[in-house]
């Protein structure tokens, strides 16, 4: 099952990478309350709900759980384990955590020192982390995933440069002539760099791996970050030289990501493991949802209709969750299934008992349901706060999944029994 260049011995602590997990929903019940109280003022665009809604999506969310994620990929695909992961993957959560919080905090409330307080503890996080990972992602071990890693990496260390600009701004109100410019290369290192990046080149690994589908092909794995750097780097100096025909480099990456959106979606729907899986249902729906936004941003440089705009990125948002919660429904069940197997406990469950599909179907319709009303939304605002609504649930149900598959894994190591051998 697992590809030549894994290796599982160098798996962190399970506690290093559900502490990650488990506050997404927690910061998905805090939009959901958003959603309900305030559709109005979310769906306005540069309101301060409507940002505080953007970064909670994109931050303490889709961000967390790439996170926590990568805390588990590196170790795996690179070979080099974490130094110290408990210690080093809690000062990294708490920091991204609060930095969120206070984030969230200083757009809602208007208070402008708590932006200063946002830039120490996201930058320190993001900093904190980067150069942790960064090394050991130029290891002895070397391949696409990993090298799309780094790039990822390093598009979120850009990404949290521009966002420290642009919180000095908030903070002083003191904006700049290019203020617009560095807000457009902030979400779009952000959306691009960071989690478009990371998302292609994990679903390079996992995507074959869990759902035993034909390998992606190696032109797709070598070249599709290199093009993606260069079509970004130049969108931004394109940006603050004003050149003409920025859009030139926006159809670039949009038709790189319908490759990966088309090539992905037939992988799947050939698969070669056709066993019923909710997890799969994620990914086929994040596809969708790909597909809707680079319509709808296309649709936006066209007739020139920000509410398009405002659309694609609430669908780009929704497509990177439902991949993630993909992810998750599969990881979390491995993670469980791996530690205690390989502590040899005898009553290790089998995946499917740890997070059971039922519950992974009801949280994926509901996951869907809230997508589809958050979607059209902007025709009809009050909506929002039925997505809102439905948002509670789905992220209630995720919360109590992680929380028993934790607790699940915590009761049988402390009180299960061992394999014994007698030599």
């Amino acid at each position: 099952m697992f590809r030549r260049g894994l290796s599982l011995e160098q798996a962190p602590p399970i506690k290093a990478v559900l502490r990650f997990f488990i506050t997404l929903p927690v910061f998905g019940l805090i939009l959901s309350c958003l959603m309900i109280f305030f559709p109005a003022e979310i769906l306005t665009p540069s309101h301060p709900f409507s940002l505080s809604a953007i970064h909670l999506l994109f931050l303490g969310m889709v961000s967390m759980g790439m996170i926590g994620a990568l805390f588990q990929m590196q170790s795996v695909l690179g070979g080099a384990p974490i130094p110290q992961p408990l210690g080093n993957s809690l000062i990294i959560h708490t920091l991204f955590t609060l930095g969120t919080l206070a984030l969230v905090s200083a757009f809602m409330f208007g208070i402008r020192e708590l932006f200063v307080v946002t830039s120490v503890f996201l930058g320190s996080a993001i900093v904190y982390f980067a150069q942790i990972l960064l090394p050991l992602l130029f290891g002895k071990i070397t391949h696409d995933t990993l090298k799309g890693m780094r790039v990822a990496i390093f598009s979120l260390f850009i990404t949290a440069i521009l966002g420290i600009i642009m919180a000095s701004s908030y903070a002083s109100q003191s904006f700049s002539d290019h203020h617009a410019m560095i807000r457009t290369s902030h979400y779009s290192m952000a959306l691009i760099g960071w989690i478009s990046m990371l998302i292609m080149y994990v679903a390079f690994q996992v995507v074959e791996m869990f759902y035993v589908t034909i390998p992606y092909s190696d032109w797709c794995k070598h070249n599709i970050k290199k093009i993606l750097v260069i079509a970004l780097s130049l969108k931004i100096i394109w940006l603050f030289t004003a050149l003409p025909f920025e859009w030139f480099f926006d159809m670039i990456i949009v038709s790189l990501l319908v490759g990966f959106m088309v090539t992905t979606t037939k992988r799947l729907y050939t698969r070669k493991r056709r066993v019923s899986d909710a997890s799969v249902w994620f990914w086929f729906a994040g596809m969708g949802l790909l597909g809707i936004s680079l319509g709808t941003y296309c649709g936006s440089l066209i007739f020139g209709y920000a509410p398009l705009e405002s659309m694609s990125l609430m669908t780009f948002g929704l497509f990177a969750l439902s991949v993630i919660l993909g992810m998750m429904g599969k990881i979390i069940p491995f993670l469980v299934w791996f530690h205690l197997n390989a502590s040899g406990f005898m009553e290790t469950p089998v995946m499917s008992n740890i997070i059971p599909q039922k519950r992974l179907k009801i949280t994926f319709w509901l996951f869907v349901s809230t997508a589809f009303f958050t979607l059209i939304s902007p025709l009809y605002p009050t909506l929002l706060s039925l997505a809102g609504a439905s948002g509670m649930v789905t992220f209630g149900i995720l919360f109590f999944n992680i929380l028993t598959a934790f607790k699940l894994y915590y009761h049988i190591s402390k009180n299960g029994t061992k394999f014994r051998f007698n030599g």
